[in-house]
């Protein structure tokens, strides 16, 4: 089978980035995923990336894998919500010139220096589509999108961590953020 999926692509470079060639070779061979592949073939294929990166790596190590496979780098939704932050005078006042008008997440404010970022719906095309629950080693891609976008708008000191995730039973995804 060929591994010309991005997910896999993305996944692969990621695993030769932080754990080595050897790591990135193995899981090519073992676990390869065409563009052509299904939403069934990719919710497959993401359950067994999960238990070769569970089998082989720490949580520190897995989490830093997942972090940097990240689907975009955060920039085109960073630009949208830098408008809401020139628009306001605090934090508090960006989440809510956000929340009035974008439906893709919502912002909770918790402190000067901390929010929540939450999405009301998977939007992983590899897990999104099928009801069974994923492990949540899957999810933390979401965290290096979510860091992504955060840096561009509060600088390099940001620091994110998954608190819940739809797709390992949570009714939301949900994203601290703090700088």
């Amino acid at each position: 089978m060929k591994n010309d999926n991005a997910h896999s692509l993305r996944l692969v470079e990621s695993l030769r980035r932080h754990a080595g060639e050897d790591a990135a070779a193995e899981f090519e061979r073992l676990h390869p995923l065409s563009k052509s592949a299904d939403h069934l073939k990719k919710f497959e294929w993401a359950k067994n990336a999960c238990g070769f990166l569970e089998e082989r790596f720490d949580a520190d190590s897995i989490e830093m894998i997942r972090r940097d496979c990240r689907c975009n780098d955060g920039r085109s939704n960073a630009e949208k919500m830098r408008k809401y932050l020139n628009r306001a005078e605090s934090v508090r006042e960006f989440t809510e010139l956000f929340n009035r008008s974008e439906t893709f997440a919502s912002l909770e404010y918790i402190s000067k220096r901390e929010l929540r970022f939450c999405y009301p719906q998977c939007y992983c095309s590899c897990v999104k589509r099928v009801p069974e629950r994923v492990s949540g080693t899957w999810c933390l891609c979401t965290l290096g999108n979510a860091e992504g976008i955060f840096r561009e708008l509060f600088g390099d000191t940001v620091r994110v961590a998954l608190l819940e995730s739809i797709k390992t039973g949570g009714e939301r995804c949900v994203i601290s953020v703090s700088w």
